[in-house]
């Protein structure tokens, strides 16, 4: 997915640890899709946090070793399934797999990108994190939150009711495009305040002129 580390969601698990998701992924192709987004998720579970070695195996961080039955028997979901999300997962260059003596290792692709940062922040101070999510929430403002097109484009208008809607969408998609980060000096800066940046953008965003009808002289 090369979701970047940015607008995190942490969740808790049986297992000791943490993983993160990006808040994009409600955008992803296979998010409504029941079975692919099931296994995915369970293999972001189950995924090693760091490289290490199983069995004389030489494992990089994001690889599980397992196999399709494990998995179907893990999941809930039939060998059938197993294959057509795992195909489908491969497809799109989510996951890559190979058969090993061990069994089938499959590896999440780009999983440093969006996992390893933190990782061993969370496992080991767990509480420390999740006071940190609560004073987020408490204070949206300051809370690093993609808003969606539609609530972005109603901020800017009410600033600006004659702003061009065309260049209001193209400023929205680039800044999704540059992972939430505008451009300064040519390098990306991210947005920690999206209603701020915009109300500094919107000088610069073009206009339309707006007709007034023409008045009637008796």
């Amino acid at each position: 997915m090369g979701f970047k580390v940015a607008f995190l969601l942490l969740i808790n698990y049986r297992m000791s640890g943490w993983i993160k998701l990006h808040r994009q992924i409600l955008n992803w192709e296979w998010y409504s899709d029941n079975n692919a987004f099931r296994v995915f998720m369970h293999l972001l579970l189950k995924a090693n946090h760091k490289d290490r070695r199983f069995k004389g195996i030489e494992l990089k961080a994001g690889s599980v070793v397992t196999s399709r039955d494990i998995l179907a028997i893990e999941t809930g979901l039939s060998v059938q399934q197993i294959r057509t999300s795992l195909d489908k997962l491969k497809l799109t260059n989510e996951i890559t797999s190979e058969t090993s003596s061990k069994g089938t290792i499959i590896q999440i692709v780009n999983y440093e990108k969006y996992q390893i940062a933190t990782s061993e922040t969370t496992e080991e101070q767990p509480k420390n994190n999740q006071r940190v999510t609560t004073n987020k929430n408490v204070n949206k403002e300051k809370n690093t939150i993609v808003p969606s097109f539609s609530e972005f484009l109603d901020y800017a208008l009410s600033n600006k009711p004659n702003l061009n809607k065309v260049d209001v969408e193209l400023k929205y998609k680039s800044w999704i495009a540059n992972d939430w980060c505008t451009n300064k000096d040519g390098k990306p800066k991210p947005i920690s305040n999206w209603k701020v940046t915009l109300l500094n953008t919107i000088p610069y965003l073009s206009t339309i002129e707006v007709k007034l009808p023409n008045q009637i002289i008796d």
